[in-house]
């Protein structure tokens, strides 16, 4: 081989190994604390916040938490507006910002961003009482330490728990519920494009085709693939069904955006487990790791006493005196067998999938060692994957930013 081509060829084997390494390791540290918002103590974590890597820096936006009392005792949910930003996030010296305060447009929580070379783009959300529609961009100033927040074409209706990824320079959002009261999981599919964005008429949500399976919230989505050929994929979420058991979902489908079409794929583990409300995030070019997720039982549980207590509660209407007082009682040991689960709850899922996008194969590479996170997403920082707060419980929410490094090898 002529010595001028040496570098390139051996350039070029390193392309390829890379872009056949699997993961065979993590490893895992933990990040400074999510600090508390302006005006508190404590921080307990929250729910749900919008999160992205700008200009070196995570950015961590509302979400939701019981911050005095856990829902069974009795709890509020309290949604928040506070901005949150850790400068730094992938050198030794990351810190958060605490001498400058930073707000949304408004409290909010449950929807869901992606981070573009422009800052942050954050899509929907629900407070206590409704959805919403808008997409803005949070970006980081670097120089004069400010969140800058710039709106953008908002949804085609309010959406809330849905699920989203960045293809390329297009956004694609999937599944969710449109309203608060009466909600019914959606099937929409939309995407952004941002090569667009200087588009007066281009620079609009597009609707697509949704996938062959059902309706869901709570899913999980990712993309991944070869530049100018990478995919969206969605995994699991559940599907609640009025008057009786929610279905867990632990199908995957795979949307390819230059054939407009979608693929169902393997389900998730080879056995189709709920990863419902949990991360994702891409390994190399195809790979997928799906971190935490909800396996559902105890959901299950608890989602069963429910029901029977909302029986309970429609025959007390028209009982007789003797009749209520065994009502009563029932309804009073079906809380009490909730608040049991509640407490005694083990967490979410530890292990961590991968799914092999060019074999359509699943595998476990590893455990969480600390309490996994759902309702938070995973986000790319120079090679880590970073999951900030979530919750490690029901109604529970950890402030902990944790922090994953996938070792690779061919």
């Amino acid at each position: 081989m002529p010595r001028h081509l040496r570098p390139i060829f051996a350039a070029l084997a390193l392309i390829a190994a890379m872009a056949s390494a699997a993961t065979t390791s993590l490893t895992w540290d933990t990040l400074p604390a999510l600090p508390p918002a302006a005006g508190q103590t404590e921080q307990p974590g929250v729910a749900s916040p919008f999160v992205g890597v700008h200009q070196g820096a995570l950015i961590v936006a509302g979400g939701a938490n019981f911050p005095d009392k856990r829902p069974w005792e009795g709890g509020a949910k309290v949604w928040w507006d506070d901005i949150w930003v850790l400068e730094n996030v992938s050198g030794l010296t990351a810190g958060w910002v605490g001498d400058k305060t930073f707000k949304l447009p408004r409290r909010i929580a449950y929807g869901i961003s992606v981070s573009l070379p422009e800052g942050v783009v954050c899509v929907g959300g629900n407070d206590a009482e409704r959805c919403y529609a808008d997409v803005f961009l949070l970006s980081w100033d670097v120089r004069d330490r400010t969140v800058q927040t710039t709106p953008l074409p908002s949804l085609p209706e309010p959406l809330t728990n849905m699920a989203g990824a960045l293809v390329g320079r297009t956004l694609y959002v999937a599944g969710g519920q449109h309203v608060m009261k009466g909600a019914v999981p959606s099937a929409v599919f939309w995407a952004l494009d941002f090569s667009q964005r200087d588009s007066p008429t281009g620079f609009k949500w597009m609707k697509l085709p949704s996938w062959p399976g059902p309706a869901r919230v709570l899913a999980v989505a990712a993309a991944q693939g070869p530049p100018r050929r990478e995919k969206f994929f969605l995994f699991s979420g559940r599907l609640p069904q009025p008057g009786g058991a929610t279905r867990l979902l632990g199908d995957a489908h795979e949307y390819d955006p230059l054939t407009r079409a979608w693929r169902t794929l393997s389900p998730i583990g080879g056995l189709g487990v709920s990863v419902m409300a949990g991360t994702a995030a891409p390994v190399g070019s195809d790979e997928v790791l799906v971190f935490g997720g909800d396996r559902g039982d105890q959901f299950l549980k608890l989602e069963a006493h429910d029901l029977a207590i909302e029986q309970l509660r429609q025959k007390l209407a028209g009982a007789t005196a003797a009749e209520r007082t065994a009502f009563e009682r029932e309804i009073d040991n079906r809380l009490e067998a909730k608040r049991t689960i509640y407490v005694s709850h083990p967490g979410f899922g530890r292990e961590v999938y991968a799914y092999d996008t060019r074999r359509d194969a699943w595998r476990v590479v590893g455990q969480s060692p600390f309490a996994p996170q759902v309702t938070t997403l995973a986000v790319k920082a120079d090679g880590s994957i970073v999951i900030p707060s979530g919750e490690i419980r029901p109604g529970v929410r950890t402030p902990e930013v944790v922090r994953a490094r996938p070792g690779l090898s061919k």
